[in-house]
């Protein structure tokens, strides 16, 4: 971040005060305590700033989608498809495409195709998720999409990380999709009136969504009962920021949509 321009740090450390955003910059934390329990070691100041960026990314980009901006990860993979960032007006007045030009900066050589090809899967899954017809398979489809946001983050630190980290990554990618299955009970309603959801949730979803929480939540608790209070802490502070947080989600701005869009076309 000290490489970056006063204007771009600026716009990050806006985003990154939002209330709305605050589950999103404490996940780093918490990783790098998961990170100590599993006895490994990293840079940890590398690793916190790298993991600040990635999870204020998704916070940002699940943001504009659950604002209605379907089409916020397929622009975003465009973005991303030139590896090197760019700092311009255009990318400050956009939060998520400053958020991913960012992103971009803490990509290494090694790392940048990896995460391309999982942020393209990801991707997929979110699109799926949308059209699901049925709360089995939207289930199915958030475990998947939090699965793959845990990988990620991985992916970018791994560089940092010494030590097996198998056991690590598996841990955070069953954390990750309780993790967003806490999201879906919580935006479920917003995201029927929103007209995001493929289906029609009924009080039978949201028995079923609750009981997979509690079953995926006890089973990895009983695994690791040392990392049970952070795990607990992690559900509470989702909710508490959710209903803490302003709801009115205003649009994000794309300045340049149109003119990328009507240059694909061309």
């Amino acid at each position: 971040m000290d490489n970056l321009p006063p204007s771009v740090t600026r716009a990050y450390q806006d985003l990154a005060g939002a209330s709305k955003y605050q589950h999103f910059v404490r996940i780093p934390g918490r990783i790098i305590q998961c990170i100590d329990y599993f006895g490994l070691t990293c840079d940890r100041d590398v690793a916190k700033v790298r993991l600040h960026a990635y999870y204020l990314f998704i916070g940002v980009v699940d943001d504009a989608i659950d604002s209605g901006r379907v089409d916020a990860g397929r622009l975003i993979l465009e973005y991303l498809s030139k590896p090197a960032p760019v700092f311009d007006e255009v990318t400050i007045g956009s939060s998520v495409r400053l958020m991913t030009e960012i992103l971009k900066s803490h990509m290494s050589d090694a790392t940048y195709p990896m995460m391309m090809e999982e942020l393209r899967e990801l991707y997929s899954e979110v699109v799926s998720e949308r059209n699901a017809a049925s709360i089995d398979s939207y289930i199915g489809h958030r475990k998947s999409v939090g699965n793959l946001t845990a990988e990620l983050s991985c992916v970018l630190i791994r560089p940092n990380l010494h030590g097996e980290h198998e056991t690590l990554l598996q841990f955070m990618k069953e954390v990750g999709a309780i993790g967003c299955l806490v999201d879906s009970l919580i935006d479920l309603s917003n995201d029927r009136q929103l007209g995001l959801l493929g289906f029609e949730p009924g009080p039978m979803s949201y028995a079923k969504l609750t009981g997979c929480i509690l079953r995926d939540g006890l089973r990895v608790s009983l695994k690791h009962p040392g990392l049970i209070p952070l795990f607990a802490q992690a559900v509470i502070d989702n909710f508490l920021d959710r209903f803490r947080a302003e709801r009115d989600r205003p649009p994000q701005s794309f300045p340049s949509d149109r003119k990328d869009e009507a240059t694909s076309v061309a």
